[in-house]
Formats: C-alpha cells, structure tokens, sequence
C-alpha cells in the first residue's frame, strides 16, 4: 500500500478513535490521559509523513505502525473504560488497515495481538468472566474471521492489481512493438522501392494472373506509360506487350528462370523497342502468391551502336577492298580482254571455243567476286524471316553436292526462324569450306541438337584442318588460303550468323579435322 493511502486511512482510525473516546462515559477532557493519548496519536501519523516512502514501505515498518494502533486504542478504550461499549469496533476497523497495507502473516498477527490486549482488557473489567462469554466467544473469533477475510479480498485485489498492471505493461509493450515493427516495415518497403527505382535496368513483377505489381520508373518509361497506370493493370490488356507476358507466362508455369532473352515490344507509343530480358518466377513461403520478376534493359542505343559499329568496321576495309578488287578483277579482265583480241584474229572453230570459254570463266569470276561484295556489304536480309526446317534445307544442300559422303543425323525437327537464302548461302559457304580441306575420302558430319533456346548445327569434316594463327584470323574479310579465295566466304557467314541472332564456334587442329557449330535461335512454341 502507497503510504498516502495508508496515512489517510490511518488518519479516518484516528478520528474515529477520537469520536469514540468523546462520547464514552469518561468524556475527552482537556488534559486528561485520554487527551494526551488522542494527541500522541494523531502526532504520530503527522509524524510519518516525513519518512521516505521507500523506507516506509518496509514490512517491519507498516507491522510496527499497525502495532502502535493496536496498542493505542487498547490504551484509549482502558482509559475511557470502553469496555462496555462498542469500541471494540475500531478493533474490526484496524486489523481491515492491517490487512490491506501488509501480507496475510502480518494481519494475522495484528490480530492475534488484538485479541490478546482485548481479553486482558475484558478479564481486568470482569475478573470473574467466562470465555464462554458473548464477549469472549463472539467477538474475539470475529476479529480472526475479519483478519482472513480482509487478507483474502486484499491479496486477491493485489493480485488482480499486479494482473492489470502487467496486463498494462504487456500491452503498452505490444503497441511499441507493433508500431517498431510498422515503423520498420514502412523503412524497408520505402527502401526497396527507392532500391529498385534506382535500378538502371527495368523492374516488372506480376502475379501468376498477369497482375502488375511493381514497376520501376525505367520500366515504365520502355512501356511508355506512367507507373501509377500501369501498377494494379493486367499485362495482357496492354497492347505489344504480347511476347513479353508469353516469357512471363512461361516462367511462371516451368518454375524456371529465363535468362538473357531478346525480344521486341511495342510500347504504348506504338514504337518498337528491342529489350534484353531475364524473367524468374517467385512463390511466397505459404504458396498464397506466386508470379515472376522480369529484369528488361532498352536495346535501342546497343543496337544502333552494332550497327554502327559494323558500319564502321565495313567502311574500315574500304581501303583494303579497293586494292584487293582492282588486283582480283584486273586479271580475269586482262585474260578477257587478251582472248577477246585473239577471237577476233583467228577463224578456227576449236580456238574460237577454247577463247570463248576462257572468256565466259573471266567474266564468271569476275560475277562471283561482286557477289560476294554485295553479300557482305548487305545490311538486312531482303525476304521476311519464316520457319526453316534446317533437316530439310540440309538435305537439299548436300543432294546438289557430287563425290562427298554426307551424314546428317541427330534431332529431326531443328525448326529456326530465319530467312531462308541466307541461311541457305551460310552452309553452302561452310560445307564447301570444308570439302576443300578434304584430299581423300572426304566425309561430311551433320548434327543437330537442341541447347537451351538454341539449335546447335555441327558440321565436323576429317581435312587437314587449321593452324593457330590461320584460326585467328578466320573472319577477317579478305584473308584466305587459297589460291583464287575471295577471303569473303567465312566473313558472309559470320555476318549472316550475327543477323539471326546467332553464335558461331569453329575448333580445329591440324591434321585431325574441323568442327563448325552454328547456334541458331529455335523457334517458339
């Protein structure tokens, strides 16, 4: 008990004390022992105010100042001879006090003393009494009854006190928690929202209904809309972005990633933007959310660079090729125009045809090594790209081809999207590189396999192979073997390659052979 509580409880004992003692028999005169004893006991409490209320909540303290009542309205009732009268009340009244500002050990003492200076004050009134005496018997067990009760109500009102309390603490506890943990959720979601739209490639995430959820300002500008329209949209009613909800969709039902794709949008601009792409599917730990992140990156600059740069690198041999045509074109030309001069002195039919044909062979090279220049000075292909059964337009290639064993095995469905002359132009360019390397015997390989998003085209000949350093330079235009090379062939194939997207690997040693493998993009389902 606080000791205000009890100081002012103590203070209504006191009055009552007082109140009794001066309506008793004896009265409550001015310097009479129950005066003095009414004024010591009232001092008493004015003089517990000044104990600090860390010593005063002691046990020993509040047990000695609930002793000091006991004693002191024992004294008052002895001195106004109360004994006959209903002062014996102010004993209920102290053992409550008791049992509300200490333990029930302390209460029941309090009333044991009670008790005790109450029978002693009934025995020297009436030393003949019986403790069979309504006095005795009635009252005296009372003040027992009251010292449990009054324990039992204030140790449960203690204990529902300490319940509330901790019930209090518990809560304010859980609301600094609850708003800690608020507080901190709204940090970290601010800081992956600053996080992703500091991001320099676009961020898309979509539930597994093409629900957009997040997007960051990158993504949104490929898109060409604003993020607050687009979050909360469904992907599938933004027109041109067809294919890239089809990666998505992909993803999302494989449980796979999709890494390092190239696709083409249209925004809702209505322009087309090359994007590289990474799509990975995301599930929550309790299944209830699933869909995929896509990682996008603008292609647009790259690309016009390539181009750029491949201009660039076309223009870089301009040097080169005009000496090299001016060498090249100038000997069929002087072998033309050497038989030409010759037919026209000569009458005999077996010359005429011998200078004829060594013409029409100049003019033949000389067609060949434009087309080879045109081919390589080709931007884009000239017939839209179409599905290619790649089994089917090697067969054709090879059945053209006399003298050399062919064999094409592996997957029979290598289906590509690409333009047909192309491609068609690509391995006739690599089988004949090939057959030139073969002496005796030749034996041409031809696998297909299928790896990842691409179909892997293997082309493996048993010739004599090529060094190192001829290895290196391989692509460069105008570098060639042999003797009447144009040195444009592998050059064409590389470039041919690069427009659809593709890789090319040659590995040769020399004497063993060569394997070329063309990596074509496969077509989608």
């Amino acid at each position: 008990m606080k000791k205000q509580t009890l100081l002012l409880l103590r203070f209504v004992l006191i009055l009552a004390t007082i109140l009794l003692m001066a309506y008793s028999k004896s009265g409550l005169d001015i310097a009479s022992p129950g005066y003095v004893v009414a004024l010591l006991y009232l001092l008493t409490n004015l003089t517990l105010y000044f104990i600090p209320e860390t010593r005063f909540s002691r046990p020993f303290i509040t047990f000695g100042v609930f002793l000091v009542d006991v004693v002191a309205i024992s004294v008052a009732i002895f001195l106004t001879q109360g004994m006959q009268t209903d002062f014996y009340l102010i004993y209920f009244l102290i053992i409550f006090i008791a049992a509300v500002g200490q333990d029930i050990r302390g209460s029941i003492l309090i009333a044991i003393v009670a008790c005790a200076l109450y029978g002693w004050l009934l025995y020297r009134a009436n030393p003949g009494v019986s403790i069979f005496n309504s006095a005795i018997l009635i009252r005296i067990p009372f003040l027992f009854i009251v010292a449990l009760i009054s324990s039992y109500w204030s140790t449960e009102m203690r204990r529902q006190l300490k319940s509330k309390k901790e019930l209090e603490t518990f809560a304010h506890k859980l609301e600094d928690e609850v708003t800690r943990i608020t507080e901190k959720e709204t940090e970290l979601r601010r800081y992956s929202e600053t996080v992703i739209n500091s991001v320099a490639s676009g961020v898309i995430a979509v539930r597994g209904d093409g629900t957009i959820t997040t997007v960051n300002p990158e993504a949104a500008r490929v898109m060409g809309c604003k993020q607050d329209k687009l979050t909360g949209s469904n992907i599938e009613e933004i027109g041109g972005l067809a294919v890239l909800w089809q990666k998505m969709k992909k993803s999302i039902e494989a449980n796979k990633p999709l890494e390092r794709l190239q696709i083409s949008i249209k925004n809702t601009k209505n322009k087309t933007i090359p994007i590289g792409l990474s799509v990975s599917p995301m599930t929550s730990s309790n299944a209830k959310f699933s869909g995929c992140v896509g990682i996008l990156r603008d292609l647009s600059e790259v690309k016009e660079l390539e181009e750029k740069l491949k201009h660039a690198e076309r223009l870089s041999y301009l040097g080169k090729m005009a000496s090299w045509i001016a060498h090249e074109i100038r000997n069929p030309l002087t072998a033309i125009d050497g038989f030409s001069q010759l037919l026209a002195h000569t009458e005999n039919k077996k010359k005429i045809k011998t200078f004829s044909d060594e013409i029409h062979k100049g003019a033949k090279r000389i067609n060949h090594i434009i087309e080879d220049i045109l081919t390589f000075a080709r931007t884009k292909p000239r017939v839209k790209a179409s599905d290619i059964d790649l089994h089917k337009l090697m067969t054709q290639i090879t059945e053209t081809i006399p003298n050399v064993k062919f064999s094409i095995k592996g997957d029979e469905n290598p289906i590509i999207v690409g333009e047909e002359e192309s491609l068609k132009s690509l391995f006739t360019n690599i089988i004949n590189n090939s057959i030139d390397a073969m002496d005796k015997n030749p034996m041409l390989v031809i696998d297909f396999h299928k790896r990842k998003q691409w179909v892997v085209t293997e082309i493996i000949d048993n010739g004599k192979g090529i060094t190192e350093e001829d290895l290196k330079k391989l692509f460069t235009p105008f570098f060639t073997t042999k003797s009447r090379g144009t040195g444009l062939g592998l050059a064409i194939v590389k470039k041919i390659v690069d427009d659809h997207s593709g890789k090319l690997e040659i590995e040769s040693e020399e004497g063993k052979g060569t394997t070329c493998r063309i990596y074509l993009l496969k077509k989608e389902k």
